[in-house]
């Protein structure tokens, strides 16, 4: 959330209704996922897995210091890898809805728009930070595999 907030805050004004649109999903995500927690008896008061911290200390630092054009490619790096992730899932089983959820056509759409937004909007720090988000992605993927 903070990362696309300081995101939106940098962005110009053509790029800022995907990236509202982005936010306020977030927001709905979040309380649907806060929701499925308490109902899965998952305590989200707990500190952060260290995997979950490097990754969100990525985040909210290059928020701070890079330039929008960054941020795009990382916002996309965040998002296309989530999609990507879930949709070699099968649809079925205990997490259906998750995997429908994150899976969907609409969600696909927005990865698209954010991919177009950072392919009008290059930058030489780019590609090495879409690559960090990259590893921090296959860390994630990991631990939670690993559980």
């Amino acid at each position: 959330m903070t990362f696309q907030a300081l995101l939106l805050a940098k962005a110009p004004r053509v790029c800022r209704k995907p990236l509202i649109e982005g936010l306020a999903a977030l927001d709905k995500e979040t309380s649907w996922f806060e929701s499925h927690a308490v109902r899965m008896q998952v305590n989200l008061d707990i500190p952060p897995h260290p995997t979950c911290r490097r990754y969100t200390d990525f985040l909210v630092r290059c928020a701070y210091t890079q330039p929008c054009s960054v941020l795009l490619a990382i916002l996309f790096g965040v998002e296309a890898s989530y999609l990507a992730g879930w949709t070699a899932l099968a649809r079925s089983g205990p997490y259906a809805e998750f995997i429908e959820r994150w899976s969907s056509a609409e969600f696909a759409a927005y990865v698209a728009v954010l991919g177009e937004l950072a392919g009008r909007h290059p930058h030489e720090a780019a590609k090495e930070h879409f690559n960090e988000v990259i590893g921090h992605e296959r860390e994630f993927w990991k631990m939670s595999w690993e559980g």
